[in-house]
């Protein structure tokens, strides 16, 4: 009986746990909405779209990621990312994206591996946009995870389909919520990799702050169907900044799994440039 009681105060604590920045973020909207917000149009829609896939704007963006593992290990990962986006009609946007990773791995075992880098796994796709009215959004797409690394240190060693699909809903002009949804399936491997087929459910929210600020938070869930349906959660938050004279965002995020596993927490940076004359907010 002890361990039943033991048990279900750690289901009751992870729960918590788990919506815990997401809550923050509701109860700080309180706040701000006795602030009437100075945050233009063009910026907040650039701050949502950092969480938001329903939103297709062109820009380039490089991310600065750093891992830590257990038993010392580290992964740093600077990936270059572009989209190009454009409308279709008043209602529609598609767009094209590519990431290309570079990265660094270092571990405290004796291996051949001791700390290594070079490129990463390329990843290429194309998706759509729709506009429902001024609140309501939808889009998805997919994308191909490609087996390009040069190092199988910190290779995946799998040909990968992406396809997703997400919905946003503008609650106020300062709240976006947001629910993603990926499915993973690998279609070839190395011959000494398994294949990989999982599902990430992704639940993040975005406050749009005065003067160009915003903060984040976000809850991911994963099962993977190819380790006994196995589930994993992880809860980020994050803060950004719209630069005034120039259409760059900044941004920092800090993830956390719940669950233990080998990643420990995962930080990361971002900086990202509008080309605002290829897009107009609708």
């Amino acid at each position: 009986m002890a361990d039943n009681n033991v048990n279900w105060t750690r289901v009751v604590g992870f729960h918590i746990l788990s919506f815990l920045p997401i809550t923050l973020l509701l109860l700080t909207a309180g706040t701000v909405a006795a602030v009437e917000p100075l945050t233009d149009p063009t910026a907040a829609e650039q701050l949502k779209q950092l969480n938001d896939q329903t939103i297709i704007s062109t820009h380039v963006s490089l991310d600065s990621e750093w891992n830590q593992f257990q038993h010392g290990a580290e992964k740093a990962t600077w990936t270059l990312a572009g989209l190009w986006g454009c409308p279709v009609s008043d209602f529609q946007d598609w767009g094209i994206r590519f990431k290309l990773p570079f990265v660094y791995r270092r571990t405290d075992e004796e291996s051949d591996h001791t700390g290594v880098g070079g490129l990463g796994d390329l990843e290429i796709g194309t998706g759509t946009a729709f506009r429902f009215n001024d609140t309501w959004r939808t889009g998805g797409g997919i994308e191909l995870h490609a087996d390009t690394a040069s190092n199988r240190a910190f290779a995946e060693r799998v040909w990968r389909l992406k396809p997703g699909w997400g919905i946003a809903h503008d609650v106020t002009d300062w709240l976006t919520l947001t629910l993603n949804a990926e499915y993973n399936h690998s279609i070839a491997e190395r011959h000494d990799v398994r294949p990989q087929s999982y599902f990430e459910l992704t639940l993040p929210a975005t406050l749009i702050l005065p003067y160009d600020w915003s903060m984040s938070g976000k809850y991911e869930a994963t099962i993977d169907f190819e380790n006994g349906d196995r589930w994993t959660h992880t809860v980020g938050a994050g803060i950004a900044k719209r630069l005034s004279n120039v259409p760059v965002v900044l941004s920092a995020s800090l993830e956390k799994p719940l669950n233990g596993g080998a990643k420990k927490f995962q930080a990361s940076v971002t900086i990202v440039y509008y080309f605002e004359r290829y897009h107009s907010p609708k």
